[in-house]
């Protein structure tokens, strides 16, 4: 009998190898699904390319700033003139609007928001309404940058609420 078990023990052991059974392997942890409410992660290249769309669309800013005639207003730097009133630099789209507006008269400049809807609907002033989304956007990105309002997107309508005027 003795006989019999050490047979057994050392048939296990040759049908094992000689060695102990190798622990499972855990399966892997895939990483956290991030949900589409999420904003991606910032990084280099996203800001390379968001800081490129943001000069193309100041350059288009410009130019309609010409095209579309809110220079003969307005002046081509912006400043505007005695019947006018400013659309860049320090003094341009103060938070309430001046007594003498006809056209603003109660509209409030806090946002980036307040300006693109005041364009969208208002300018140019003989063609209200005419400019197109993209277009409204890229102005008043344009005279914003020029006003130093601190921009880091293209500008558009949903973003454009979040954007201070002033600190």
């Amino acid at each position: 009998m003795k006989m019999v078990k050490h047979s057994l023990v050392i048939l296990s052991l040759v049908a094992c190898g000689g060695r102990s059974p190798t622990p499972a392997r855990p399966e892997p942890v895939p990483p956290p699904a991030v949900s589409s409410t999420e904003a991606p992660a910032a990084s280099p290249a996203n800001d390379v390319v968001a800081q490129a769309a943001l000069a193309e669309q100041y350059d288009l800013g410009k130019r309609l700033y010409i095209e579309k005639k809110c220079a003969s207003c307005h002046e081509a730097n912006g400043q505007g003139n005695p019947k006018n009133p400013a659309v860049i630099g320090d003094g341009a789209l103060p938070e309430a609007a001046p007594t003498s507006a006809k056209l603003r008269a109660t509209v409030s400049f806090r946002t980036a928001g307040d300006v693109l809807v005041f364009v969208k609907a208002k300018m140019p002033l003989k063609e209200p309404g005419t400019l197109t989304d993209d277009e409204a956007a890229a102005v008043t990105a344009w005279m914003l940058s020029e006003s130093k309002v601190a921009i880091s997107t293209p500008l558009n309508a949903a973003s454009a609420s979040a954007i201070p005027l002033r600190p």
